[in-house]
Formats: C-alpha cells, structure tokens, sequence
C-alpha cells in the first residue's frame, strides 16, 4: 500500500533517481525477521537506506498518520521525496533500492498479487516464525542483528 500524493511526472523522476537520496525505513527492531532484514538490506546499499526503530521515529511516524501498532505490524518507509509506502508497496521499493538481485521479480503480476495477499498475514503473524527458520535463511546475520538480546523479547514485552 503506497500512501502519497505523487504525480506521474514526479514517480517517473522517482524511478530514474532512485538512489540520489536515502530512503528511510521504520522497522520493528524487536523482530528478529524485521532486524535481520533491515540490517542486510541496508549493508546492501548503506548511503541508499537509513534505518529508524520504530519507537524512535514514532512521532513522524504519527504525524503521517501512523498508529505505532500499524507502524510495528506493517512495513513503513518514507521515499526520498517524502512519500510513503507501506505493506508489500515498501518491501519492494526497499529490495529495489537495495539493488538485491531479482527485486524486479517482486513486480511481475502474479507475484506482485501473491506478495499484496501474503504480506499482511505473514507481517501480523511473524514472531510465530521459528528462529530456526531466520537463521536458515539468513545465517550468522541473525545474531549479529539481535546481539543485544531485544529480539528474545516476548510479544507482550515489546
């Protein structure tokens, strides 16, 4: 879900620069998906994405329109000219930025539709996510993200 009041003119300029400036990405840093994610996206193209925690940047976050509830479950990032996106909208707009290999996949049809369907059920339902399976995926990345121990931390703590 993209959030903004953009012309065809200004997202035509968008895709051309899209990494003249940083994008900034509000992620739930007491995940262990959404820190690992974050972090290796970002060690991708670092002068591209500039990370925020959520309760860090929750007064822009509001001043948008976002409840920190939403802004914990769903994928928040702000574009370089001030829009923002949401849901699998931000997730491909970041591995875009990225430069991560096979970003414009996420945009065919098909798997851009599965992507918009799965999204929201695997974003309200991620802590029930094995960290075995973040560190199958993802490998030592895991416990560097989550050195300080904030990504143990039950649901109803965070």
């Amino acid at each position: 879900m993209t959030i903004s009041r953009q012309t065809n003119q200004d997202k035509s300029q968008q895709d051309q620069g899209q990494n003249r400036a940083a994008i900034t990405m509000y992620y739930d840093d007491t995940c262990v998906l959404c820190s690992t994610e974050a972090y290796n996206l970002r060690a991708r193209n670092p002068d591209a994405i500039t990370l925020i925690p959520v309760d860090e940047g929750l007064e822009t976050l509001q001043a948008a329109g976002f409840s920190r509830s939403d802004a914990m479950t769903y994928l928040c990032v702000q574009d370089w000219y001030g829009g923002w996106h949401t849901h699998m909208d931000a997730v491909r707009l970041l591995y875009r930025t990225s430069g991560l290999k096979g970003s414009t996949l996420l945009y065919l049809p098909i798997v851009r539709q599965l992507g918009d369907l799965a999204y929201p059920y695997v974003a309200r339902n991620r802590y029930r996510i094995p960290n075995w399976v973040t560190k199958l995926i993802y490998g030592k990345a895991v416990t560097q993200a989550c050195a300080n121990g904030i990504c143990n931390m039950p649901p109803d703590k965070r």
